[in-house]
């Protein structure tokens, strides 16, 4: 096809997705975010018609775009995505000829500051991990639920993925399918594993109300627990500790990490436990715990002076 024909942008976005489905297999939340961001993108190139000339589209239309959104106030974090969809999105008109060149060649991805992940407490977790009722169905599953994502350091997707089959009760672990479908072996403690079996045993099949289908965790419906209702019960167990914390959907599993680490475990072990492709992801962890450190030393140490405090002695 020629660069100089104008492309529907609706069905460029269907055969952008089935691209990033099969050829890069990326997951469905990302494949979301990536389609929102190409929307946008293409609603700025041609608000009306929603017809795309590529050849158009050179390297100062894109930055046009990306000031457009510093303009509305989009985080760096959303900035930062939005280029890596239209980076992968070049690749993709390369690949299908409807461009020779990409405009992006040129971009360079803005950094973001490195912030560090928020952590419970060790005494929190406790206190979380015996807040649900287990009497009830829901609190049950709730247990169950973070009993696995504090023993295993799953993301919430894996977590909400999990199926009856995932579940090895012969060595009391998880077969878990990560970013990319990579499935990787987690074992579970045994607290988790009885939470799991007591789920499993008392609750679901009464939440199930009748449906039939392999996913572990389901709402009060019956149905597949989404990310957006896992963080809604998390949240209110948090309200309800009265926890100061930043909650969010992965402290467990960022709390997972930091108290292997704190407790001994290799780096190299934890990369393998969370799925981390690359160790300088699991990095992060060791300033949470030199944080941390640095905290216990200034609060504890019986000689520790702030610096204002501190005189020369010469």
């Amino acid at each position: 096809m020629s660069a100089s024909v104008g492309l529907d942008a609706k069905t460029l976005l269907e055969e952008f997705k089935d691209y990033l489905q099969i050829q890069r297999a990326v997951a469905s939340n990302t494949l979301s975010s990536y389609q929102a961001d190409l929307r946008q993108f293409f609603e700025f190139l041609n608000p009306e018609k929603g017809v795309i000339d590529f050849s158009k589209v050179n390297e100062a239309r894109v930055r046009a775009f990306l000031d457009h959104l510093a303009d509305q106030q989009i985080s760096l974090r959303s900035i930062q995505r939005k280029i890596t969809a239209l980076r992968i999105l070049y690749k993709f008109l390369i690949f299908k000829s409807y461009v020779e060149a990409s405009p992006m060649e040129k971009i360079k991805t803005p950094r973001l500051k490195v912030s560090l992940p928020e952590v419970f407490s060790v005494e929190e977790v406790g206190r979380l991990l015996s807040a649900p009722e287990k009497q009830t169905d829901l609190g049950l599953r709730d247990g169950a639920m973070f009993e696995i994502m504090y023993s295993c350091g799953l993301r919430v997707t894996e977590l909400l993925d999990l199926e009856l089959g995932s579940i090895k009760w012969d060595d009391g672990s998880l077969v878990v399918r990560g970013k990319r479908d990579k499935e990787r072996w987690v074992p579970m403690g045994k607290e988790a594993l009885q939470a799991l079996r007591a789920y499993l045993e008392k609750s679901r099949a009464k939440l199930m109300k009748g449906r039939y289908h392999d996913f572990v965790f389901v709402n009060n419906r019956g149905l597949r627990l989404t990310r957006q209702g896992f963080w809604k019960i998390l949240k209110a167990y948090a309200q309800r500790l009265s926890f100061k914390k930043d909650i969010h959907p992965h402290i467990l599993r960022h709390s997972f990490a930091s108290h292997m680490l704190e407790g001994g475990a290799d780096l190299r072990s934890i990369q393998e436990l969370l799925g981390h492709s690359d160790i300088a992801t699991t990095q992060i962890y060791t300033q949470v715990n030199a944080k941390k450190l640095l905290n216990d030393y200034e609060k504890y140490h019986p000689r520790m002076k702030a610096p204002s405090e501190v005189t020369s002695s010469t």
